[in-house]
Order: structure tokens, then C-alpha cells, then sequence
């Protein structure tokens, strides 16, 4: 611990013998008028900072045989300081490019590329929400149905508020004729959405597919009250009225969607058979 002791002293005279030396150079006379003087006083001046330094090592190594510096360790231990770890900034940064690159090659239509992509985000990053949205929406365009219901029924398992979801996941039931959960899915859905008409249009289209023709009108009759100038969402009520059998509500349902589309010449025809 305390080697570096010989080594200081020998330092701090060193230091020591060249203040002396520079102090007495300060009292010489002016060296631009004794030129022929400097030369031989320097060199006295340097045989006597050697002949200094000589007494001076000699005397170190005279206390360096003491016996009291003899347990002192010859060398310094070393010191391990703790690697400094930089915090690993930006590692998230090629995922999220991924991701965009995905969604790009959705949008073009690069349908395998996007596919890829999305998983190769979700093998590093299990839980990403986004990848797992667009793979969906992937599948949903593609008719994957049964992936497509994977997907969804993993999207709202773990992002439950979200009613966006729970409408694909019963629009992928509906694909694959799984009626209940179709229908599940979208009161799901309704029930943290009930502003949103379309929602009722396709819970009144499962429930029709099911053979339950009354419910699904109530369901329609939703959906155009929110949206009374919908002439799509009008027509689908006209046409279950009609396979009702009520000519009567149908018919009116169907003069509306003229007032609002006069030159609709689907909702003409099906009110032209009406009356005549």
C-alpha cells in the first residue's frame, strides 16, 4: 500500500532542486549583456543540480534497506472498478422500422413480405400489439379466416377495451359459420361501442344466418336510428321486412331510401314488385 513512498520523496526533490535552481537563475545579471558569462555559469549551475540529485539517490536507497519498508508490498494493488453500462438505447428501434415496413407492404398489397414481417416482430416481441392488429387485419383480407380468429381471440384476451377486436374477431367467426361466437363477439363489441350502427348491421346479420329473422330486425332498426340518412343500412332493414312479410314497413323503408338516393334503382325495382 505505501511502496510509492520512496518514489514520492525522490520526486518532490527533484521538484525542490529545480525551484532552488530557478531562483538563483532569477538573480543573475541581464543575459543579453553578459553573454560570455551565461554559458560557464549554467554549466555550474547543472553540476551542481546533478551532484544534488546524486547525494539525494543515495540516500533514498540507504532508507530504502530499513527495516521498516521492508513489509511494505512492492507493488500496487489492482484496483477492479465496475464496467461502466451504457443503457442499451434504441433496441426497440429495427422492430418498430419492421413494423412500418409491414404495414407498408399491407397497404401495396405485398401481402407475404407484410406477413413475414409481422412475425419475425412478434418471435422478438411476443407481446406487441400492433403486429398482432396488422396480422389480423392480414388474414381478414386474405380469408384466413381460421388464423384470423387466432389472432383476435388473442387481441382481446389481452387488450379487452378494445371493441375494434372483439368486431373482427366476430367478423372471422362469421366467415368460418361459428354463429355464437360471432354473435358473442359482436354484443361484446356493442357494449363498448353502442354508437357505432355498423356493429348492429352485422349482429343482425349473424342472427339472421341463425334463423332468428326477428331479432335481427331489432338489431337493424338500430342501426338505422343512429344513422337515419344510411341508405345500406336501410336497404338490409328493407329486405329482412320483406322476408318477413311485412309489404307494408318494408315499402316504406324502401320510399325512404329514394328520397334520400332518387336515382337508387335497386331500392326502385324491390318497391316497383312491392305494389304491383
Amino acid at each position: 500500500m505505501f511502496s510509492f513512498i520512496p518514489q514520492l520523496f525522490i520526486i518532490l526533490s527533484i521538484v525542490g532542486i529545480i525551484v532552488i535552481v530557478f531562483r538563483r537563475m532569477m538573480g543573475l545579471p541581464n543575459i543579453f549583456e553578459f553573454r560570455g558569462e551565461i554559458g560557464g555559469k549554467l554549466k555550474e549551475e547543472a553540476v551542481w543540480v546533478a551532484k544534488q540529485i546524486w547525494h539525494f539517490l543515495l540516500e533514498v536507497k540507504e532508507i530504502s534497506k530499513n527495516p521498516r519498508f521492508r513489509s511494505f508490498p512492492k507493488t500496487l494493488s489492482k484496483f477492479n472498478f465496475p464496467k461502466a453500462r451504457l443503457p442499451f438505447f434504441g433496441a426497440k428501434k429495427p422492430l418498430r422500422a419492421e413494423l412500418v415496413l409491414a404495414e407498408d407492404s399491407l397497404l401495396t398489397g405485398n401481402f407475404e413480405e407484410a406477413e413475414g414481417n409481422f412475425i419475425n416482430v412478434i418471435k422478438h416481441d411476443p407481446h406487441n400489439e400492433a403486429a398482432y392488429a396488422g396480422l389480423g387485419k392480414l388474414y381478414l383480407i386474405r380469408k384466413k379466416y381460421p388464423e384470423a380468429t387466432e389472432t383476435y381471440k388473442f387481441l382481446v384476451k389481452h387488450y379487452p377495451d378494445n371493441d375494434s377486436y372483439y368486431s373482427q374477431l366476430g367478423q372471422a367467426y362469421y366467415n368460418i359459420k361459428k354463429y355464437e361466437g360471432a354473435v358473442e363477439a359482436y354484443e361484446q363489441a356493442i357494449a363498448l361501442a353502442p354508437h357505432n350502427p355498423r356493429r348492429y348491421i352485422n349482429l343482425g346479420q349473424t342472427l339472421e344466418a341463425q334463423g332468428h329473422l326477428e331479432e335481427a330486425i331489432l338489431n337493424y332498426r338500430r342501426a338505422a336510428d343512429l344513422d337515419t340518412e344510411n341508405a345500406q343500412y336501410l336497404m338490409v332493414l328493407g329486405e329482412a321486412l320483406v322476408k318477413k312479410g311485412d309489404k307494408e314497413q318494408a315499402q316504406t323503408i324502401l320510399e325512404k331510401i329514394l328520397i334520400l338516393e332518387p336515382t337508387n334503382d335497386q331500392a326502385r325495382k324491390k318497391l316497383m314488385r312491392l305494389k304491383f
